[in-house]
Order: structure tokens, then sequence, then C-alpha cells
């Protein structure tokens, strides 16, 4: 959880101060944690440090309480201090801690809300998202894993660490190969299979590589032979089919439905691309499986796991020793028949992401974002991280639940474009990426979400993202009517917030403190849900804020100079918590 003295000036000063009473009072030491109180009433923040200390200091909670308060030094931003309850010390900040909160926001700008760390706290951060099989176009419950992964990828930044936003392309195995001849019989006109890949996009592909190699790419066989590595498959559940009986398809030459499937997975990879940028995602990197296997990296984790005793023979199968670190079973890495599996391969892939992460002795984490369909994926992977001598504290896999997509409360299974499950792009064209995005990132990880084309598109104060950007939207009319106007705002220096009472703009402004801390509890948890129900909560405000106080007030130029400044900053505030859930701020609605 966030700690708030770290993340403003005013309450870390607030902290070191109850510190040194506690000391001064002959107590033991303790943290001096600061939180909000339940009741708004009961002041700005609280410390629990006299309930904690009541047991090793041996005295009831609220006499240490008094103590503490006896032996404090208030700061000039603290107006008052009161012990409330079992022993809770609450405190009340000063107007001035308002004003200076309103410079502190228009002069940081856009790093209002961004923490700067020492390069000793930094971390830099691998986040893996999406990795969808490259032999099909994305559809919606993939936009859920891409918008939610780069909106942690983002407060993570915002955090102070370095992120690297990766895609594990799965371009090796006999899924390629599958996908290769798919496209070449439909590129000569022939049926396909039961076994091979089927929809829409298909001919597409077929016909841009045609458009780009000529028909001789789907009938000339290669002088040199592609080798895709791999041979396994996901299953629907997310487990692997290792030995998949699915053999060649004997109208096509196997070198041809190599050559054709390398071209084809990389011509569905830019269009996943395409598809992750209209949402508004792009990777830093995209690492491709087949380099494991050029590479030699895989022979050379399985190599390494032998030397170090982790693995062991069993019916001519090599084992990795997984069920010791808390996997279910031990996991094969080569066949009876010497091929590695898809899991030695996450072991080279893991690998290769801690080496980067952790050069030049940076300090590393991997972080991986999978779908509900690989829950059996969690344990499987720390178990890996442990084989190879990773820090497991240093890995976290995260679950996340599906989406359902509904238009006027019913299920929609099938595009009317194409009679096929409805791709991405699809939706994101229908209702835009602002709203695809924020309705993905309101909710947990661990909540399925119902995503109804519909209702997330109607532009009224119930939807969510409307509510939000709308209230953007009116600072900017706001400053737009000042202007228009003549209002001589003057600059904010000369303003005096000292008129800024009323409880709207109280209100206002202590939903503007929390900005630093829903960031940093937001990327601690990884909880994207947090900033986008806060970016709600200070619209709100803000809304309650402009209907109850007029800003361009008549006859009073010193309160409405005030009241514009305050709106300018809460303008900035909303600006940065839309940015880091990648969602713009339009200026008009």
């Amino acid at each position: 959880m966030a700690r708030p003295e770290l993340l403003d000036p005013v309450l870390g000063d607030l902290a070191s101060r109850i510190r040194a009473a506690l000391l001064a009072a002959g107590l033991p030491e303790a943290e001096a944690d600061l939180e909000r109180p339940r009741q708004p009433e009961h002041g700005d923040w609280a410390t629990t440090a006299p309930l904690r200390l009541a047991k090793p200091a041996k005295r009831p909670p609220r006499e240490i309480a008094q103590a503490l308060i006896d032996h404090l030094d208030l700061p000039d931003a603290v107006e008052s201090v009161e012990i409330a309850g079992p022993g809770f010390v609450n405190f009340r900040l000063a107007h001035r801690y308002h004003e200076a909160l309103v410079h502190r926001v228009v002069a940081a700008g856009d790093d209002y809300g961004r923490r700067n760390r020492e390069q000793g706290e930094r971390e830099t951060v691998n986040v893996e998202f999406v990795s969808a099989n490259p032999t099909g176009p994305l559809h919606v419950g993939a936009g859920r894993w891409a918008a939610t992964g780069d909106a942690i990828a983002a407060l993570l930044e915002a955090d102070g660490h370095e992120v690297v936003r990766e895609y594990y392309v799965n371009d090796a195995g006999e899924q390629v190969r599958r996908f290769g001849e798919s496209v070449v019989l439909t590129a000569r006109g022939l049926p396909l299979g039961d076994d091979h890949y089927r929809g829409s996009y298909i001919p597409e592909v077929a016909e841009q590589l045609r458009a780009e190699h000529g028909d001789g790419l789907f009938e000339d066989i290669p002088d040199t032979e592609i080798q895709l590595g791999g041979g396994a498959e996901h299953a629907a559940d997310g487990e692997l089919v290792e030995d998949a009986a699915v053999t060649a398809d004997p109208r096509v030459d196997p070198r041809i439905g190599a050559r054709v499937g390398v071209l084809a997975v990389e011509a569905m990879r830019q269009r996943i691309q395409g598809q992750m940028h209209q949402l508004g995602v792009d990777f830093d990197v995209w690492f491709s499986e087949r380099h494991l296997h050029d590479t030699g990296a895989i022979e050379a984790v399985i190599g390494q796991l032998k030397a170090d005793g982790r693995t062991y023979e069993a019916d001519g199968a090599t084992y990795l020793r997984t069920e010791q670190f808390g996997d279910d079973k031990d996991r094969v890495i080569v066949r009876s028949d010497g091929r590695p599996t898809y899991f030695a391969s996450d072991l080279a892939y893991m690998r290769d992401k801690w080496e980067r992460v952790t050069a030049d002795g940076r300090s590393g984490r991997l972080y991986y974002l999978l779908g509900a369909d690989h829950h059996g994926y969690v344990g499987r992977l720390l178990a890996a991280a442990e084989c190879l001598g990773l820090p497991r504290d240093r890995v976290e896999v995260r679950i996340g639940q599906l989406v359902n997509l509904l238009r006027g409360g019913e299920p929609v299974r099938m595009s009317k474009r194409t009679g096929e499950m409805i791709a991405l792009d699809e939706v994101v064209d229908e209702v835009g990426p602002d709203v695809t995005r924020y309705h993905f990132l309101r909710q947990g990880l661990d909540t399925m979400v119902d995503f109804d084309l519909d209702v997330v598109a109607q532009q009224s104060m119930e939807n969510p993202v409307y509510y939000v950007q709308y209230a953007h939207a009116r600072i900017n009319s706001l400053i737009r009517t000042a202007d228009e106007r003549g209002f001589d705002h003057g600059s904010l220096e000369d303003a005096d917030l000292t008129r800024l009472t009323h409880p709207a703009e109280l209100q206002l402004l202590t939903a503007m403190a929390q900005l630093p801390i829903v960031v940093d509890d937001a990327a601690d948890l990884r909880a994207t849900q947090r900033l986008a129900r806060y970016a709600e909560e200070l619209a709100g405000t803000f809304h309650r804020f402009y209907t109850e106080c007029r800003v361009l007030v008549e006859g009073d130029d010193q309160l409405g100079q005030a009241r514009y400044w305050l709106a300018v900053a809460a303008k900035q505030v909303l600006v940065n918590a839309l940015a880091l859930l990648r969602v713009t701020a339009p200026e008009r609605m």
C-alpha cells in the first residue's frame, strides 16, 4: 500500500515530526503511518501509532496519543490535532496546505502524480501481455489484456520504474506450418482440411502475400528449408498439445508450407500490431520464439538445468523438477524423440528476459499478464523461475477473467460483417478506443467484464468514461468563456487562494491531493481500477464544484481568480489521471 508521507512533502514533514515526538515522549520507535479517516469530519489525516505502541509500551493507546500530542511540534500546514476513538490521532490541514497544493500541481504540470525514485529504488520491469498466437486476428478478450497490461506499465513508469512492454510471438512449431498450408491451399483455390485455419482473414493473407511475392510463392519449392522448431500447440484450456497427431497435408510440400507459414505469421503479426495501435497500445519489443530456436537458447537452458541437477530422465524423456517448487507435477522439457517441449521455450524465454532486465546490475522484475485460459500456468512459471535460480518474488504471474460481449443485454457471438467471432478492431471501430480501454480498466483483473456495446457508447452522465471526459471538457469550456469575456484571471502568484473556503472547493482540493497516493497504490497492487475509480471521484467533485460555485463571479474578482486557478489545477490532475489510463481528455464534447 502507498505511504502518503513518502509522496507528499507536507505529509512527509508531519510524519518526521510524529516520529520525533514519540521519541521525545520516551516511547518505542515506530513508523508514523498516515491514513485517511473513514469519516471526513474526523479530519484530513490520522495516525494509528498509539494503537500499535500500546503493547510494547505497556500503556493505554489514548495515553500514548496524549503524550504524542504534548511533544508534537505541529507544522504550519496543520491547523489542528485531536484524539479520537480508542487512540487515533487526527490531523486537520490548514488552508495554506491547499494553497500550496494548487501551486504544486500547476508547477509540476504533466509530472504531477509521478514519482522520482533514487537509482537504488528503481526497477526495470518487463511487462509481457497479450502474446496471442499470430495465426489470426485478436478478439475482444485480448483487447482487455492489452489495455490492462499497457495501463499497468504506465502506472509502473509513473511510480518511478523503467518498463519494457513486450509481446511474445509464437512463430515456431506445428501451428506455423498448418497456418502456411491453410494460406497455400486457399491461394490455390483448394478446399481446406479439418485441421486447417479458417476465417475471412485467410484469403486476405493469401492475397497480400500474392501481391508481395507473386504466385510462385505458393508453387515453387524453396532452395533452403526453413526450420520452424517447436512442435507444441496451445489447446483451448491453455494446456499444451505436445505431440499433436496432425500430419502434413500431402497437397502442400512441407518446405512451401513452412516458407508461407513464416510470411503469413509476419503478415498477421503486423495486423495484430495495427489492432494494438488502434487501441493505443504500442509494444517496445516483439520477441520471436523462433529466435530462441535459431540461437540455440533452448538447448543452452536445458544444458544449464541438467548441469544444476534440476532434471531427471524417465521413459526416455527429460523432466524438470518443478513439483518441489509448488507446481502440481514435474514437467517434460525434452520429449522421448529428442524434441524440446513448448515449456522448454518458456524457460529459455524467461532466462532471456531476466538477463535483459538485470543487465548492468539493474534490479529487475518479470510480470506476466495471462488470460483465464492459462490458469494452470501460474505455478508452472513460478516453479520455472526457481529452477532457473531467479528470485521467486521478482516474477509475477497474474490471471484475469474474460469479457462477455453484449448488445442490449444479449450475447454477441458473431460479426455481422464476417459471420465469425468479432475481432477487436471491429469493436474499437464501433465504440472508439477511449470507451473500449476505460471500460476494461475500471474492473479488477479477477472480475469478468460485461461489455455491452449499446451501454458503453451512451453519451450520458451515467456512462463513466463520458462522465470523466465531460468534466475535462467543462473546464476547457470555462477557460474559453473566461477568455471570451476578457476575464482578468491574473497570475497564480497573485491569486488569493485563501478565498477558497466553500465545502465544494475544499472537497475538490482534497481529491486533487490524492493523485500521487492513488498512482502509487495502483502501481503497487497492479490495480488499474483504482485509478479509473479515482478519476470518476475527481470528476464528481469537479461537477459538484461547478454546480455549487460560480467561477466567474461578478463583482468579486479575487474570488473569481482563485476559483479560476483551482479549475486550472483540477484540469491538470484530471488530464494526468486519464493519461495514465491512456484515455484522451477532449476539449469539447
